[in-house]
């Protein structure tokens, strides 16, 4: 289990609302959780910053100005899409004996013997849904890539090898990484079709074009000459 991060806050003060919590350099934060009352708080904005992302998934301490210390989860984080400001904090505070719902990321290892025989290896997933107690969630979960060794194998959450006080919630038959066949794509000739009775050969540099075949019930015949032959009448 990955060390805990203590993360800073204090009270929220009354007369003050969100944006100019903001401008003041703090994030309006809540703090809530099964069997307790939901608090609001404040968090320095750059202090925050400073947390990656990965500890969104593990056991931290938030420690609020004039109250002692207590183990949260980050459970949602609001950022704003055009300024990447983060607007809003979610603390869930957890009880070391109450099991917890919590994303914890992939590790894949190994290397598929299926992508030496000419496939191409797709991870879907980086991420999946756990449950266990706090003291039971894990950094990462592994995954072994040396398992696919087919072209059209693939990886699924019922296959991970975790601990038995683990539950893992995503749904079984996800597909996490498959190694797929190649795919080639072909030229296609987007030639515009032509009508075989007017249509003629591009000539070649230093050839003449040869007109295409006439249809019986337009071709002229030629006389010798150049000129015209009239049709005669066939002999009864």
């Amino acid at each position: 289990m990955a060390k805990a991060l203590l993360i800073k806050a204090r009270s929220k003060e009354e007369n003050k609302n969100p944006n100019t919590i903001r401008r003041e350099g703090y994030i309006p934060a809540t703090v809530y959780g099964h069997g307790f009352s939901s608090e609001s708080v404040q968090v320095n904005a750059k202090d925050f910053s400073k947390v990656p992302y990965k500890a969104y998934s593990h056991i931290n301490e938030l420690d609020v100005e004039g109250k002692e210390k207590f183990p949260v989860l980050i459970r949602n984080v609001q950022v704003d899409p055009i300024r990447d400001h983060v607007l809003n904090i979610e603390f869930y505070k957890i009880k070391s004996d109450e099991k917890i719902k919590v994303k914890v990321a992939l590790n894949y290892i190994g290397h598929s013997s299926a992508v030496t025989k000419g496939g191409i290896l797709i991870i879907t997933f980086n991420e999946v849904e756990i449950q266990c107690l706090p003291k039971d969630i894990p950094d990462v979960i592994d995954v072994n890539l040396d398992t696919i060794e087919e072209i059209g194998q693939a990886i699924h959450p019922k296959d991970l090898k975790v601990s038995e006080a683990i539950q893992i919630l995503t749904t079984p038959n996800e597909v996490l990484a498959k190694v797929e066949i190649a795919k080639t794509h072909e030229v296609e000739d987007k030639a515009p079709a032509t009508d075989t009775a007017t249509a003629t050969a591009t000539p070649t540099a230093g050839t003449e074009a040869t007109p295409a075949a006439a249809t019986k019930e337009t071709a002229p015949k030629t006389a010798a000459g150049g000129k015209t032959a009239e049709a005669k009448p066939a002999k009864k």
